[in-house]
């Protein structure tokens, strides 16, 4: 009997972060423009100006994300396949055509990375992302292609359950990292997560 599919996709809470951050990043960038704009016509922008500026800057924004948030973090897993994206801009990986895995991401990180670690203000990303590395999975696939897979996010809905089910899958196909290559470990220093990429010779 097939096993069931599984859907990963951002939780209804996720949305409803976009009234908080959208507004804030549209009144940055509106503010920018204006007064960079006014300082090069030497125009003093007045209120409504201001107003109607932050607007159409959190509406510009607030539809670039959410067309990008509709079909990249949308992740299915089936039987046979595993769908990265949906829609016409979702790749589609055939569960057999993956050589083989590694629950992990290899230590090499640039040195500015490293370093972040030791700085306050950057101490939490260093955090989020070596937790991101430590639970990734890193799958190959044929002709030099690959995909850090990682999933394991609070507003991610069955993420850890589609990262736990394909791993059982992928189960005859894991390796350890010590399977890792020169040109992968450099590949992974900066890793493009949820992507479908492809070593360099």
């Amino acid at each position: 009997m097939p096993a069931p599919s599984l859907l990963a996709r951002p939780k209804p809470t996720y949305w409803l972060s976009y009234l908080l951050v959208m507004p804030v990043a549209g009144f940055m960038f509106a503010a920018f423009i204006v007064v960079g704009g006014s300082e090069l016509l030497g125009h003093k922008p007045t209120r409504p100006e201001m107003l109607g500026a932050w607007a159409v800057a959190t509406t510009l924004i607030t539809l670039f994300a959410l067309n990008i948030d509709r079909r990249k973090p949308h992740f299915e897993l089936t039987d046979t396949t595993l769908r990265i994206g949906r829609g016409s801009y979702a790749t589609v990986i055939p569960l057999a055509e993956i050589e083989s895995a590694v629950f992990g991401l290899p230590d090499y990180t640039p040195w500015w990375f490293r370093l972040m670690r030791y700085a306050p203000q950057s101490r939490g990303s260093h955090h989020f992302i070596s937790m991101m590395r430590a639970n990734s999975l890193f799958i190959r696939l044929g002709q030099r292609r690959y995909v850090p897979l990682c999933l394991y996010f609070t507003w991610m809905q069955n993420g850890r359950e589609l990262m736990e089910a394909l791993r059982e899958r992928l189960r005859e196909k894991l390796v350890g990292a010590e399977s890792y290559t020169a040109a992968e470990v450099k590949a992974l220093s900066l890793p493009k997560f949820n992507r479908v990429g492809t070593l360099r010779e």
